[in-house]
């Protein structure tokens, strides 16, 4: 496949999975068993794309005991690792159109924990198409760290200037800037909005789109 770039990275949530209602059943599960009030889906989602400690942190609120937060992000991570696919589907064509991009090379760098986003690529058949999966739990720390982005690069031997990362919040456009690298961004994702803050080279309002950006 001929395209402007030689690699394209992938945020997972809100751009190549909607996983919204499942990451909220685990959060109001771990909430619920330690007696702190659920949330809202919506209000869930809001705190999603910095890390599943953050998710928790922000779930909490105004309450930032630390062992509180230890407590419930544990009891997160457990429930939602056994229920991470209840729900959670790729969005329209994705499915249809990852593997069409082969030979390009895929990789993955999601905020999201290696655990449940190698259970997710693999429950949908996506998994084998990403040479690459990293995961916010992983030595590279988290996005906006350009770390795990620089990883891949090395390991594709791209030079930053051909590869496209592809996300949904101005998160994963500074991870791009980070690591001098080019971003498109998905509208349909978690925070719509969020790209007023940090514009992307490319934005787009279904995945098909991205063909046009290739």
């Amino acid at each position: 496949m001929s395209t402007h770039f030689d690699l394209v990275v992938f945020d997972l949530d809100g751009t190549l999975v909607e996983t919204r209602e499942d990451l909220a059943a685990s959060v109001n599960y771990a909430l619920r068993t330690t007696g702190i009030p659920e949330l809202a889906v919506e209000t869930i989602v809001h705190f999603v794309g910095d890390g599943a400690l953050k998710l928790i942190q922000r779930s909490l609120g105004g309450n930032n005991d630390r062992a509180l937060c230890n407590e419930v992000l544990k009891v997160f991570l457990d429930h939602y690792e056994g229920n991470c696919t209840e729900k959670s589907l790729a969005y329209p064509g994705v499915a249809e159109i990852i593997p069409g991009l082969s030979p390009l090379p895929l990789a993955i760098l999601t905020n999201k924990p290696a655990g449940p986003t190698e259970i997710i690529l693999d429950t949908l058949g996506l998994k084998n198409y990403f040479g690459k999966v990293i995961g916010g739990d992983s030595e590279y720390g988290r996005k906006p760290d350009p770390a795990g982005l620089l990883a891949i690069l090395s390991g594709s031997q791209v030079e930053p200037d051909r590869a496209l990362l592809v996300g949904d919040t101005s998160v994963d456009v500074q991870t791009a800037r980070n690591a001098g690298c080019r971003c498109a961004g998905v509208q349909y994702g978690f925070r719509p909005g969020d790209f007023v803050k940090a514009p992307p080279d490319y934005l787009f309002g279904e995945f098909p789109d991205l063909l046009k950006v290739l």
